[in-house]
């Protein structure tokens, strides 16, 4: 991946399943190259399914970090695996530390496309960040993974949707600047109170009633 972006001159985000020396845990990370080939950030997924074709919990472990804003790039990106944006709280968090875009690799069947396309416009638009996901383009194993590509603006304008083997689009910073200034983006993040309210969930023991 260092190399393609070094050869190309572009950045290249891309994926490995990483094992850790220290802790012999193994996790889904995305690994992120500058124009010149420069390692410059990585980000481990943090949430993990466990069903029918997506035994992931019993091939690797969950991130331990929260996301956070990488940079050397041209702008300020953050950075969600598949499952991550249904837990949207990393989405806002990525916002409220000023990333300007959020990429979502993932790997989901084409059948269940429309209701990832409702969380990423709905991440984007709280979040007033660009988001822009990028899918495993064809069934594997026996999973029908596929769908379309799919980028849209924190004003929920979609950009590009669509299965071609490229497909570019446009970041503009005065949408952003725009959105923020105006409403949900002028709303206070209240990360006090909130980080209140996840300490209590986290000291707090759910049990899942028998089927």
């Amino acid at each position: 991946m260092s190399e393609a972006a070094g050869e190309v001159g572009i950045a290249v985000i891309g994926g490995a399943i990483i094992r850790d020396a220290k802790t012999a845990r193994s996790h889904n990370t995305a690994l992120v190259f500058d124009s010149s080939g420069e390692f410059v950030g990585s980000y481990r997924k943090l949430h993990l399914p466990e069903e029918e074709g997506f035994w992931e919990t019993s091939h690797y472990d969950p991130g331990d970090q929260p996301p956070s804003v990488i940079h050397g790039l041209p702008l300020p990106v953050g950075i969600q695996i598949c499952s991550d944006v249904n837990r949207p709280e990393g989405s806002h968090l990525l916002g409220a530390l000023g990333a300007e875009l959020i990429v979502c690799p993932r790997a989901t069947e084409a059948a269940t496309f429309a209701r990832w396309k409702t969380v990423l416009t709905a991440n984007a638009i709280t979040s007033c960040t660009y988001v822009i996901s990028v899918p495993r383009p064809q069934p594997e194993f026996g999973v029908p993974l596929g769908g379309p590509s799919f980028a849209v603006s924190p004003t929920g304008e979609v950009l590009a949707e669509g299965s071609e083997s490229m497909i570019l689009v446009t970041l503009d910073r005065t949408v952003l600047k725009e959105v923020r200034r105006g409403y949900p983006g002028y709303l206070p993040v209240r990360a006090d109170l909130y980080a209140q309210g996840w300490k209590s969930v986290a000291s707090h023991k759910i049990t899942t009633p028998p089927a």
